[in-house]
């Protein structure tokens, strides 16, 4: 509310000033607001000569507002410069919308602080399932800008083919495909391909020039050009601020969850699924996702299991992806906890060969190792039923563990004596390595040793699975086979090493690791493998390679 002690004009004038100044923060102009020479000019035109006090102007104005009661309240054309240019605020809007969300906008004019230019806040709850597609074409009113400003980042090869730069951005934005974000109606889709990617593609297309989103540089982009991403937590207040979405949402990832599980519960009681202690798949179906109203906005979350080890808990995620990684671990552990081990039994049935070898694995003990065997078996069945390990309902987690039952002693079987000739392999690769002590083999014998630990390490059982497994003994023979032709050739190794070095790079820029993670991509899944049989292909043709594999046809898989 104003001032109570204000006229109504000075209440309307005062909220009038207020939209100016924000019109000049959205638009970047300092010329709209009118100064304080324009308001006396206005009100000397307007008010007689003779009020030249107080009382005098109280006395006036009560009578002269009943003839013309808007004759002291300002307008905007009433006080801009008659040459100023026209100004279209649909170009600077309130609000931005991604899917079913409707965001906020703000709008700051500080050149060199953090904050200029143009900020979406973000409730945290909402923050994981946003994409940085969309806000990377910005506003329109900057558009132009933006696009102007991406131009002079390339490299002077491909920007000599569309200068003059303003030029050629009025071209390009008469080009553009619809604008994202500025939509009247929900849901609002999100762009497939990132800002830079989709103008890469038209300049190519205009100028038949090779360009790709990798040529811009983005970094001198001016800084209000990128939008700012604010983040706040229930009550409003800011946690963090950042112009890269992605690595917000890599940072804040905890908090998301545990502000959509909080959010989730407190709209409705009857949706706080989250709880823990499980052994016993006891509910009819795992909800797929759960939604809240919030305003505008609808937050929506991911219920899975998460493996705690001696039991499961039920916890809300706040992606797909983060629900889609939980949710094999966590049925494995209740397939685990319905099936009475037969590890006991199967110990008792090595033959001595066996439990030699099996005393040599890297795991911390035996039963670690049985155990690690056991879930390998109930992983294999798992996805031969559900490839993605994907179970929600509770008919399809019993048809799994009923068949569990029927081949896990057998099964267990089969994977322990796979394990004890895996561990046999690795040691007589191991002693072969460790029988090359030459200085001028050293490359090639620290490039196997890497390959060795990659593959047999504690975990090395469930996180290989048993059909990957089964190559195992060849990956490990090939090492073997590998170290007298390095004894007799190294340069000739060195040739070969350079090319499954550069595949390794490639799969490890691509987001691979060694070991690989539970997560990883499916590509990079594919890759790491094909690598072993690269090297197999190389060092030991004899053991031939499974399939016919290439740098370039690893390449190909990353690529995806």
């Amino acid at each position: 509310m104003g001032d109570p002690g204000m006229w109504a004009f000075e209440r309307a004038n005062a909220k009038l000033r207020e939209e100016l100044a924000e019109l000049e923060e959205r638009t970047r102009r300092r010329d709209i607001l009118f100064d304080d020479e324009a308001v006396f000019d206005f009100y000397q035109r307007r008010i007689p000569a003779e009020v030249s006090s107080t009382k005098s102007f109280e006395g006036w104005w009560r009578t002269a507002r009943f003839d013309t009661p808007d004759l002291l309240t300002m307008t905007a054309d009433a006080l801009v410069a008659e040459d100023s240019p026209e100004i279209d605020e649909g170009l600077f809007p309130p609000s931005w919308q991604q899917g079913d969300q409707r965001l906020t906008l703000g709008y700051r004019f500080e050149p060199g602080e953090e904050d200029d230019g143009v900020t979406v806040r973000i409730p945290l709850a909402l923050l994981a399932r946003l994409s940085p597609n969309g806000f990377d074409w910005q506003v329109p009113g900057l558009r132009a800008e933006l696009v102007t400003a991406m131009i002079k980042s390339l490299p002077k090869s491909i920007r000599r083919n569309v200068v003059p730069a303003a030029d050629w951005a009025s071209r390009l934005l008469a080009e553009l495909p619809a604008e994202p974000g500025i939509v009247e109606t929900l849901p609002t889709p999100v762009p497939e391909a990132s800002f830079a990617e989709t103008l890469a593609a038209l300049i190519q297309k205009l100028t038949y020039v090779p360009v790709s989103a990798r040529d811009f540089e983005l970094d001198r982009v001016p800084s209000h050009l990128r939008v700012t991403f604010v983040v706040t937590d229930e009550r409003g207040r800011t946690v963090a601020a950042d112009k890269n979405l992605a690595d917000l949402q890599r940072r804040l990832g905890t908090r998301v969850r545990e502000s959509v599980a909080k959010a989730t519960s407190a709209a409705a009681p009857s949706n706080a699924i989250e709880r823990g202690g499980l052994t016993t798949w006891n509910l009819g179906e795992l909800p797929r996702f759960l939604d809240t109203k919030q305003g505008d906005n609808t937050i929506r979350g991911y219920p899975t299991l998460v493996d705690d080890g001696a039991s499961v808990s039920i916890r809300m995620m706040s992606t797909e992806l983060e629900q889609a990684r939980a949710l094999p671990r966590g049925v494995r552990r209740l397939l685990l906890l319905a099936t009475p081990s037969p590890a006991a039994y199967v110990q008792q049935h090595l033959t001595a060969t066996e439990k030699l070898s099996l005393a040599t694995s890297p795991y911390k003990s035996t039963q670690a190792l049985f155990e690690d065997c056991l879930a390998a078996a109930v992983d294999d069945v798992l996805f031969r039923v559900r490839p993605d390990g994907q179970v929600f309902m509770k008919a399809e987690f019993d048809t799994i563990r009923d068949r569990v039952s029927g081949v896990v002693m057998d099964s267990m079987f089969e994977t322990v004596g796979l394990v004890a000739r895996i561990l046999t392999a690795h040691r007589v690769a191991d002693k072969a390595l460790k029988a090359a002590t030459s200085m001028a083999l050293l490359p090639g014998i620290s490039d196997a040793r890497q390959q060795l630990s990659a593959l047999v390490y504690p975990g090395f059982v469930s996180e290989t699975g048993l059909a990957q497994l089964r190559h195992l003994p060849r990956y490990l023979g090939g090492i073997s086979a590998r170290v007298p032709k390095l004894v007799d050739n190294p340069s000739r190794d060195r040739v070969w090493m350079n090319e499954t070095q550069a595949a390794t790079t490639r799969f490890e820029n691509a987001g691979g690791t060694m070991p690989l993670q539970a997560d990883a991509a499916a590509p990079v899944l594919r890759a790491r493998w094909m690598i072993e049989e690269l090297r197999i292909s190389l060092f030991a043709q004899e053991l031939k390679a499974a399939e016919s594999v290439s740098l370039q046809r690893i390449q190909k898989v990353l690529a995806g």
